[in-house]
């Protein structure tokens, strides 16, 4: 009984930390969550943003052209609650040519845009609750912009 006493006090405080997921918001439909703890590495390839296991095997892939956004959030103890997590920033014009406009933001946030291929294309702090992002001198295409645990995919036209 004590032994079972020490291993409960030991792996208790593990049992109970919070896992971290991965949430693939679509631009219509339900929302895609993996458990970060699962995932080995993301790829981008022929269109496709890809998950797999450490040892290859395949967990998901999804269009990118479908994907609205990536978060990182805690996993909550009850799984239905997770198609509720929605980030309160917005991220417009999108696609757009010129300039993003984000809204929701706290003041000296930094935000990050990246090629998909995972090259810093730009860094840029927050200045308020709503802040612009030069984008002009970008390529056409597809662009992720992170802000905090936020990711958004934006198109570049």
């Amino acid at each position: 009984m004590r032994k079972l006493i020490i291993y409960l006090l030991l792996f208790l405080p593990l049992a109970a930390r919070a896992e971290t997921a991965l949430i693939v918001e679509p631009l219509s439909g339900a929302d895609k969550q993996f458990a970060v703890s699962l995932i080995g590495q993301i790829r981008f390839a022929d269109n496709f943003m890809y998950l797999f296991k450490s040892s290859g095997e395949e967990l998901g892939h999804t269009p990118i052209a479908e994907i609205g956004k990536i978060v990182f959030r805690e996993m909550p103890d009850e799984p239905t609650s997770m198609n509720n997590v929605s980030a309160n920033i917005q991220v417009f014009p999108n696609p757009t040519s010129d300039y993003l406009l984000i809204k929701g933001l706290e003041a000296n946030q930094t935000a990050r845009v990246f090629s998909l291929d995972g090259k810093l294309m730009s860094t840029s702090q927050t200045t308020d609750s709503e802040t612009k992002i030069d984008v002009s001198n970008l390529q056409q295409g597809n662009y992720l912009l992170q802000i905090g645990a936020e990711i958004v995919k934006f198109i570049k036209k």
